[in-house]
């Protein structure tokens, strides 16, 4: 079951993050043979795209998870753009007040601003959101202050702003848009500094990586992000081979066969080990992974 959280981030990057995985580009009903996701450590995902042209394969790209359409924005923090690229795209930030309450910053809306949305998880789909389901004013206040650098004055009027939303909402989570710009700088580093732990999730070949911050306390904030990603194609007896790769090393296969037609493991494996050879992926990983086989798509 999605949670109300889910179902509006995959709504925020127009169903990106939900499409990712084994289908990754619609088209025509197939048949498939697909891996779930992997991380290959060290990767040269430069040198790879290289090597893959050079044997002959089709390299189509960058994909944003799974749209070449760029997501989200320019990730403008030196600490993040290190770990990630200096085109990663930031798409999410989260800050936490509970378990249940918190609000994320949606960056995928068109036209600059933000649009932020408040969650409280102790209610129900069909209970409307209600300002007494927001954080206290003084903790809204403060984020808000930090995130787009305003004084508490501004800070304490975003704050009305947003209680007096809530107070007319029928939804069962809030949302809200901001015109200003924000400062991820000055959140990072408020979120670094507090935190006795740091975690991120693998991006699997989709490109989507979750950076979680925690104290003594628990989770208190998250930034997701999107780097790019490509599928290396061949087709060998007719049938199409993707390895769908992304900058930070994750990866996943897929072929893909006229409906309800099978081939031997064995041949299959053996095209991917070719692949993994040829682009300079190590080439005995495609013995460990599990294919699972999908008769048709529709």
């Amino acid at each position: 079951m999605y949670t109300r959280r889910q179902v509006l981030s995959g709504a925020a990057v127009g169903g990106a993050a939900a499409l990712g995985g084994c289908f990754g580009v619609f088209g025509a009903d197939h048949a498939a043979y697909s891996t779930a996701g992997d991380t290959v450590e060290g990767v040269d995902y430069d040198s790879i795209q290289a090597r893959a042209r050079e044997a002959g394969y089709t390299v189509d790209g960058p994909y944003y998870v799974n749209a070449k359409r760029e997501i989200g924005r320019e990730l403008t923090v030196p600490a993040l753009t290190e770990q990630f690229g200096t085109d990663a795209r930031v798409v999410l930030t989260q800050f936490t007040y509970s378990a249940t309450r918190f609000f994320e910053v949606d960056f995928t809306v068109s036209d600059g601003g933000v649009r932020l949305a408040f969650f409280d998880d102790a209610l129900d789909f069909e209970q409307p959101f209600r300002p007494t389901n927001l954080p206290p004013d003084d903790w809204l206040g403060e984020q808000f202050a930090l995130l787009f650098d305003l004084s508490s004055a501004a800070a304490t009027g975003l704050v009305a702003d947003v209680k007096s939303a809530a107070a007319g909402t029928s939804d069962h989570f809030l949302t809200h848009r901001v015109d200003r710009e924000t400062d991820l700088a000055a959140v990072h580093g408020a979120f670094a500094e507090r935190a006795t732990s740091v975690t991120t999730s693998e991006t699997l070949g989709d490109g989507w990586a979750t950076q979680t911050y925690a104290d003594e306390s628990g989770e208190f904030g998250q930034f997701s992000v999107v780097v790019p990603s490509v599928r290396i194609v061949t087709t060998d007896a007719g049938h199409e081979y993707v390895v769908k790769l992304d900058r930070l090393g994750g990866l996943w296969l897929l072929v893909t066969l006229e409906p309800g037609d099978t081939i031997p493991e064995d041949e299959y494996r053996s095209v991917f080990r070719r692949m993994f050879e040829a682009v300079g992926l190590p080439a005995e990983r495609v013995d460990e992974y599990e294919f699972e086989y999908t008769p048709s798509n529709w």
